[in-house]
Order: structure tokens, then C-alpha cells, then sequence
């Protein structure tokens, strides 16, 4: 198997063909590969390919996964230490994206409340539909899932949650390229839809494309600005079919996104299925992380903007190139901004974070927080009552949840590292 991963490391950087054909699915030693096959077959975090986290405002953690086609819920009042019994929150028709870009999640709001979305979409096909369910009861029970949108076409949806409980969604969309197909035009990518909720997630407000031509494979990132607004971070298709990044922050009036592009790293070429990171501090510095194999740079890079998406800062490299660093994660929590990604040196993948006190002006030494020589989930952070951690899933390992920062979250009596339960 290790043989494979390396092939595969030629593979990546040679072409992003493989990406394409992959989906960008479970990853061997931190690579593009086929989907590596569940540890096992029961309903736990340790049989997936992919784990979704979040925490309750009771400090509850939430976790999201699939099993054999099926969405599970479980959640651990003890940082990943131990679960309850998993629930079932649907059993959709279809292909389920479930590849690390595109994975089924949670998001539980201040009232207990809990929103569940996934995507699933035909056999062979790309144009995805995004469904949405919640339950009011703890996760006992779920409402049938709904389609965000009454059309085929998309996929990548994310939420972020407004200071005012109001729940914002952003996903691409691809009714326009499908218009666009059936008049006989030329139509690059996809789009960037945009809607709200303000009854906990019974219905949704706006649901528009708000800006064309979106790379169409790719993630997207959120995050709250000062003011409550959302921002977003997407791959975008400029001219002469340059795949850089760009961030814009929605309208008062949600009809509009304003921003700029990132960065001018003069990508050409198809979608590598790595969409960025973004994160915004407690001064409204805008932070982005974002993998590119463009014509100015290649590799792993990050960038800030002081003032509101305006400008970027120069794009700054992250992690070691010689180990094909990718996978970028951001978050803000406290005083610190922490930066976390994936690298492979042939044998081994490794998780390493970074943090900043000044806002990103300045780093310290990256720091190995897991490793693993099997597949593995992308890394996420997350953060709860003030408190960061890496959540990680692997084929070998189970789940994980570390903190980023030891001696904090072992002040607060929390956990150092938690596992889904015996293999």
C-alpha cells in the first residue's frame, strides 16, 4: 500500500487528472487515491471515511459520519473520549458525497436545535442535490430531508451561524452552467449561491447565485465578520480560465458578494479538489490558506487582509514543499490564529498547526500534533469555550480530538486526545 501512495504523490504532481476522476475521495498517505476502505461495517466514527464535528453550546461535541450509505450522528460530553450509541439521521437515495470536500454535517444551535445537511447526486454525475433535516429533540428523531433547492446542480454546502441565531448557507451552484449548456453558450465552472434562515432552519430566504463562474470541485470557506456578516472563500474561474482564489463578504441586503481575489497565482488547469481555508479574528483581519499548482507558485500558501478584502498581504508558504503540504485548515479562537495542514513524506502523513499571536504578522515553529502511516480524513479545527482542537479521523487510529494547545484545555479539565472506542 505505501508503494501505491507514492505513485500516486507522482500522479498528483504530474496532472490533476487523478482528481477528477478520485472526487478527491479518502486519501492514502495524504494523497489524492481511491476511497479507502471503512476499518469495518457498524454505525461508528471508527468504521467511516470521514468525520464532521461540532460543538453545542453546552459543550457537547456533535459528530457527523457515514457508514455503508447511511448519516450517522454521535455525540461525547467528554471531548472524544467516548460516545453514545449513534443515531441515524438519514439514509438518502443515491450517491452520497462523502470525499472530504464534500462530507454530511451538523451544526447545532443555541437552543438545541440541530441542522443536518448532506449531498447526494446520480451515479457517474456531478450535478448534486443538497438536502436539509433538523431535530428538536436531541438528535432522537429528524424531519424528512428536504432539498435546499427544488433543482439539481448543487453541491459544497456550508453554514455559518449569525450572532442573532440567523443561519446562512453557501454552496455552488450549477443552474446557470446547465442554462447556459442548453442555449448553446460557453460557461466556465459553476456558481456561488447564497441563502438564510431566520426559523432555526424550517425554511430558507434568498436562495440566489450571486456571483457566476466559480471553480466547480472545490470546498468553500466561511466565517463571521465583525459586524455578523458572512464571508466567503472559493477557487475562482477568472479569465483565460485561471483557477485562483477569491473572498467577498455578503450585502447588507444578501443580493451581493464584495471582495477581490486573493492571490494571482495563474492556475490554469483543471480543479485539484482542494478548496481554502478562511478565518476571521476579533480586529477583522480576513486570513485565507489555500493550496495552488499555478504558474507564479505552487504548493501550500497563506494570506491576510487588513482591510476588509481590499488587498492581500503577499502570499506567504506553509509547510515543507519537499512533503507536498495540502489540506489547509484556519481558526480563530482567543488571541490566536491557528493554521493546520497535511504532509507526506512517502511513508507517514502528518498533521501539523502553527499559531500567531499578532495576527498573522508572525508564526511559531510548526508542531506535530498526529501522525499516521494508513488513510486518513482531511484535518478540521474546532474550537469550544475558548478552547482549539484538531479533529481527525484515520483508518489505523479511529477518531481523534486534540487540543491545539495542552495546558490550556488541560486547565479547563478537558481531555488530550480521545479515541471513538475500542477496534
Amino acid at each position: 500500500m505505501k508503494s501505491i501512495a507514492l505513485a500516486l504523490l507522482a500522479l498528483f504532481a504530474a496532472s490533476s487528472a487523478l482528481a477528477q476522476e478520485t472526487g478527491g475521495r479518502a486519501e492514502k498517505g495524504g494523497h489524492m487515491g481511491h476511497a479507502a476502505e471503512p476499518a469495518c461495517a457498524e454505525p461508528l466514527p471508527e468504521c467511516a471515511v470521514t468525520a464532521t464535528p461540532a460543538f453545542g453550546a453546552d459543550g457537547r461535541l456533535w459528530l457527523t459520519y457515514s457508514v455503508a450509505g447511511t448519516i450517522y450522528g454521535a455525540t461525547s460530553s467528554d471531548n472524544g473520549g467516548s460516545f453514545a450509541p449513534p443515531f441515524v439521521i438519514a439514509a438518502p437515495v443515491g450517491t452520497l458525497d462523502d470525499n472530504g470536500e464534500a462530507r454530511p454535517k451538523i451544526v447545532a444551535l443555541a437552543d438545541g436545535t440541530l441542522i443536518a445537511s448532506f449531498t447526494t447526486r446520480p451515479e457517474k454525475s456531478h450535478d448534486g442535490t443538497v438536502f436539509v433535516t433538523r431535530s428538536t429533540d436531541g438528535g432522537k428523531s429528524f424531519a424528512a430531508p428536504q432539498p435546499l433547492v427544488d433543482d439539481k446542480g448543487q453541491r459544497f454546502e456550508t453554514f455559518v451561524i449569525g450572532p442573532k441565531g440567523r443561519i446562512y448557507a453557501a454552496w455552488l451552484d450549477k443552474r446557470d452552467a446547465a442554462k447556459a449548456k442548453a442555449a448553446g453558450e460557453a460557461f466556465e465552472g459553476s456558481g456561488i449561491a447564497v441563502a438564510w434562515s431566520d426559523d432555526g432552519g424550517r425554511s430558507f430566504a434568498g436562495k440566489s447565485i450571486l456571483l457566476d463562474h466559480s471553480c466547480e470541485c472545490c470546498r468553500i470557506g466561511a466565517a463571521l465578520d465583525r459586524d455578523g456578516r458572512p464571508v466567503f472563500a472559493w477557487r475562482h474561474v477568472f479569465e483565460n480560465n485561471r483557477r485562483d482564489h477569491m473572498a467577498a463578504k455578503l450585502s447588507p441586503d444578501g443580493k451581493t458578494l464584495v471582495g477581490a481575489r486573493v492571490s494571482l497565482d495563474d492556475w490554469a488547469t483543471s480543479c485539484p479538489h482542494q478548496g481554502p481555508a478562511l478565518a476571521i479574528d476579533a480586529a477583522g483581519r480576513w486570513h485565507v490558506a489555500w493550496f495552488t499548482r499555478g504558474k507564479t507558485r505552487q504548493g501550500l500558501f497563506y494570506a491576510r487582509s487588513a482591510d476588509g478584502g481590499k488587498s492581500f498581504s503577499t502570499p506567504e508558504r506553509i509547510g515543507d514543499a519537499e512533503r507536498a503540504p495540502q489540506r489547509p485548515q484556519l481558526l480563530a479562537a482567543g488571541d490566536r490564529l491557528y493554521r493546520a495542514w497535511k504532509e507526506f513524506d512517502g511513508k507517514v502523513t502528518t498533521i501539523l498547526v502553527q499559531s500567531s499571536r499578532d495576527g498573522g504578522e508572525s508564526f511559531d515553529a510548526p508542531r506535530i500534533l498526529a501522525q499516521t502511516a494508513e488513510a486518513s480524513d482531511h484535518p478540521l479545527l474546532v474550537e469550544s469555550k475558548g478552547v482549539a482542537y484538531l479533529s481527525w479521523l484515520t483508518h489505523e487510529e479511529g477518531y481523534r480530538l486534540i487540543p491545539l494547545e495542552r495546558d490550556r484545555a488541560e486547565a479547563q479539565g478537558r481531555s488530550t486526545a480521545g479515541l471513538s472506542g475500542a477496534r
